[in-house]
């Protein structure tokens, strides 16, 4: 995978570009709020049938703790290891062994104080995981873009 010559923001804004307006300012809002908890860490970006931009602190996207999909007409954000979050809220969507997501509806469900609990509890998560797997690594951008 190609190293990121361009800023995060900027690589996202390009690979969007095809999204509504709306869709967009969401997806880049719930990165800020996850680089907003994490700080520093690695930002893996793909481009599939959505654009996924995960984050990990040692860089392996199997390690990452979130992920924004950004689709045609929405925003999930992903929590790695959904499963084992604490939600009395009852904000967490799906059906998989670990993963679950929350659908974005608006900017302001991600200012509510229980998706930024998600949040922060994943990072915590993100954090364990980096110290089982030998650390954290330098912060980088990655990305994968798909032959379209």
């Amino acid at each position: 995978m190609p190293e990121a010559a361009l800023p995060a923001e900027l690589i996202l804004r390009q690979l969007m570009k095809d999204r509504p307006d709306q869709v967009v300012a969401a997806a880049l809002a719930a990165r800020r709020a996850v680089l907003k908890s994490a700080g520093e860490c690695c930002e893996l970006i793909y481009e599939t049938y959505c654009i996924s931009d995960a984050f990990s602190f040692t860089g392996k996207l199997g390690q990452s703790f979130i992920h924004i999909a950004t689709y045609a007409g929405h925003v999930n954000v992903g929590f790695s290891r959904g499963t084992e979050l604490d939600d009395p809220e009852g904000l967490l969507e799906g059906t998989g062994k670990l993963i679950r997501h929350v659908r974005i509806g608006s900017l302001s469900d991600l200012k509510k104080a229980p998706f930024k609990r998600l949040i922060d509890a994943a990072v915590a998560q993100g954090h364990q995981m980096a110290e089982k797997k030998g650390g954290s690594v330098p912060a980088r951008v990655t990305v994968n873009r798909s032959a379209k």
